[in-house]
């Protein structure tokens, strides 16, 4: 019996025909032991697994659709108006979900499906992008149609921003806006722009650069969401001296960013705000806490 590797074997044959020798009969077994089993089938399994995550990630944004769907039906029979749903919850590891150009192009789209008939905007995100936001509530404030903003949680710093461009302010019995003072900075050093200022006075010529140019383009900020949050609580609250005092707590810093603004808070500040339906204010509980609804939704 002849045993060895193949390569052994094929060269004791080759050697043997070479010089004429006795005919050979030969039969091959390929043997594999337990550990050759065990990792051909991990290394399937996991070609599975990944097989298998690919393919939730591809399907998710579709059930949540479905899902959303259902129950924007659900408000839309109950209010008669369009819904279009703004929710961002979700945090990766270097990102989160918010307010950007992606979010104004599913918006626009939305309006001009709903073709001037008023609608529900409901809210509910932790703000975004100084620029997305600012194009976004010119788009809403142009649309012909009467918005509701509906806050049935919070709607923090731009969030708030887009609430204020609506014609009316609903918002839940435990749900807040927050202020909207600009955060600039970089990946590594982010802050207000009243912070960046204090840094830069209290430094003095130790200030560098970078605090330097942040402090002035938070200072360019802040005049101009003054101008436009004056703008958009001049037909809220006709008072100016009210209405200044409103602006002045909302874009200054002079609290911290997400400083929770209640419905309490934002009467005292002479802002109009109508209480939530609790019936309509569950169903939009139902959206906000789904795991696999995130982005704009319109119906």
């Amino acid at each position: 019996m002849l045993t060895g590797n193949a390569t052994e074997i094929a060269a004791v044959l080759a050697a043997l025909n070479e010089t004429g020798g006795i005919p050979i009969s030969v039969s091959m077994v390929a043997e594999q032991n337990a550990g050759q089993f065990w990792t051909t089938m991990a290394i399937t399994l996991l070609g599975s697994v990944f097989i298998f995550i690919y393919l939730y990630q591809f399907l998710k944004p579709m059930i949540g659709g479905l899902t959303c769907l259902v129950r924007l039906r659900q408000l839309r029979h109950r209010s008669g108006r369009h819904i279009l749903l703004m929710k961002h919850t979700r945090t990766d590891l270097f990102s989160q979900s918010m307010i950007e150009t992606k979010t104004l192009y599913a918006v626009e789209k939305a309006l001009k499906k709903f073709g001037g008939e008023p609608f529900d905007l409901i809210l509910h995100t932790p703000g975004g992008e100084v620029f997305a936001t600012q194009l976004l509530s010119t788009v809403l404030r142009a649309y012909p149609g009467r918005i509701r903003a509906i806050v049935p949680v919070y709607a923090m710093s731009g969030g708030t921003f887009l609430a204020l461009s609506c014609d009316e302010l609903l918002l839940g019995e435990t749900a807040c806006l927050g202020p909207v003072d600009p955060q600039v900075g970089s990946l590594f050093s982010q802050g207000s722009a009243r912070a960046w200022q204090e840094v830069v006075r209290r430094k003095g010529r130790r200030a560098d650069d970078f605090s330097i140019q942040m402090a002035f383009l938070g200072k360019q900020y802040t005049q101009t969401l003054e101008r436009t949050v004056d703008d958009l609580l001049a037909r809220k609250v006709p008072d100016p001296a009210v209405r200044a005092r409103a602006v002045e707590r909302l874009t200054s810093g002079e609290v911290e960013h997400g400083r929770p603004l209640t419905v309490a808070d934002l009467r005292g500040l002479g802002i109009p705000v109508q209480p939530l339906d609790g019936r309509a204010k569950a169903l939009m509980l139902d959206l906000l806490t789904a795991k696999n609804i995130e982005g704009v939704y319109a119906l």
